[in-house]
């Protein structure tokens, strides 16, 4: 070790606790910039000011359904639109998740329904993760087959009500910096 460390060795707890001190919570950063609202809190003789805080807020539970063609898995522009909401909402709130529920019609076996199924939810939840960068793990998929229809009709119209993707972004109480509520602002 040089001279010069040997000297300083006693004052490195020191120096180090000062620096940690002055460098955070200084009000010289945005998160811990004085404002009014904030009482100042004296650690080691230094005047800390925090500012931000953690506050929860409830986000309301925000359903879509996506309708397919026959045995299609492509989104089109005008469902991507209705996704957009959603996405916004994983993308500003990184504490809450999304269930995809993928369904097709009873027009095939129901091996091929849950593949059909699946491939649709995949879809929308690639969508989402590609296009806004929401984590894959915060977006679980099902693949239901034909085993929830809507409808059991033999009409072309009834049968387009089977082939859809649920998407559900349920109810939660997730952790914000924002005191205000900015979920409606899509």
């Amino acid at each position: 070790m040089s001279p010069i460390h040997t000297r300083l060795k006693p004052f490195i707890p020191a120096l180090l606790s000062v620096g940690l001190v002055t460098g955070c919570g200084n009000g010289g950063d945005t998160v811990t910039k004085q404002n009014s609202n904030s009482s100042p809190v004296t650690v080691n003789n230094t005047t800390v000011v925090p500012n931000a805080q953690i506050l929860l807020t409830e986000l309301p539970e925000m359903r879509q359904v996506i309708y397919f063609d026959k045995n299609s898995y492509d989104l089109n522009v005008k469902s991507q639109f209705l996704l957009d909401p959603i996405a916004v909402r994983l993308r500003q709130h990184p504490d809450s998740f999304l269930v995809v529920v993928g369904h097709s019609d009873d027009s095939s076996d129901e091996e091929d329904n849950i593949i059909l199924s699946y491939e649709r939810a995949f879809s929308v939840a690639i969508y989402i993760s590609s296009v806004f960068g929401v984590e894959e793990e915060r977006i679980q998929l099902v693949a239901a087959g034909s085993s929830e229809q809507l409808s059991t009709g033999p009409s072309e119209q009834e049968r387009k009500e089977n082939r859809r993707v649920e998407v559900l972004s349920p109810k939660a109480i997730v952790r914000t910096l924002s005191p205000h509520n900015n979920n409606l602002q899509y």
